[in-house]
């Protein structure tokens, strides 16, 4: 599932949101407003779903390949490792584990 996303223009609001310019094609739009309508949520909503899904999908998928490291992929992500590994789990993702991994995983899990 891709989306014609291009970037036009970024305009900073906070240090929390910034408004972006995208074209997307007509079929694009059209799919767009049909989830919308069904799913009855505004038009950004749905759009900030799916990048946080293709986000988290291709995170995944680079975890996956051996290009990403967990904790990499956590901090890629903005969550804990402990809350990537519940994804993986999710995902039924095995998990690489090396030194480092696990000494954040139980860091993270039971502190210092």
């Amino acid at each position: 599932m891709y989306y014609n996303v291009f970037f036009i223009s970024v305009k900073t609001l906070t240090e929390k949101s910034v408004v972006i310019t995208v074209r997307l094609s007509k079929r694009d739009l059209k799919r767009i407003e049909a989830l919308r309508f069904l799913e009855d949520v505004d038009r950004s909503t749905l759009i900030k779903e799916f990048i946080e899904d293709g986000l988290r999908r291709r995170v995944v998928d680079l975890y996956r390949k051996g290009k990403l490291t967990a904790g990499r992929s956590a901090e890629v992500l903005g969550i804990s490792l402990r809350e990537f590994l519940e994804i993986l789990e999710e995902e039924g993702v095995p998990v690489i584990w090396d030194s480092e991994g696990i000494r954040k995983y139980v860091k993270a899990k039971y502190g210092d």
